[in-house]
């Protein structure tokens, strides 16, 4: 099973964990580009670091290149992108945003 980490944050290393993470459809998955070792951001925009549901379609497409962070809850990864990616840096998929949206407009 792929939740290991009792903090409930995973790096996605291999294909292989990324498609667990996306079969078991549980928690959030972020994918784009981190810092480097020494602290510097590559020069990115918040549209192509995308923070997704594990089960949104739109995960298909992504590269294998790209870094991969899967989390449980969506404060945890709101607070870990913003310290690790910066605010203004990622954003989330448009349609994962708009079925959140959704959801609060069917509450209330």
């Amino acid at each position: 099973m792929l939740i290991q980490d009792p903090v409930g944050i995973q790096k996605l290393e291999s294909p292989g964990e990324f498609s667990e993470a996306r079969v078991e459809a549980i928690g959030y998955i972020f994918h784009g580009t981190l810092a480097d070792s020494n602290g510097k951001r590559p020069a990115s925009r918040a549209s192509s670091n995308l923070l997704h549901f594990a089960r949104c379609v739109k995960l298909e497409k992504v590269g294998d290149e790209e870094s991969k962070i899967w989390f449980r809850s969506i404060r945890l990864a709101t607070k870990h992108l913003d310290e690790v990616v910066g605010k203004r840096h990622w954003k989330w998929c448009k349609v994962c945003e708009r079925e959140i949206t959704q959801r609060i407009i069917d509450q209330g």
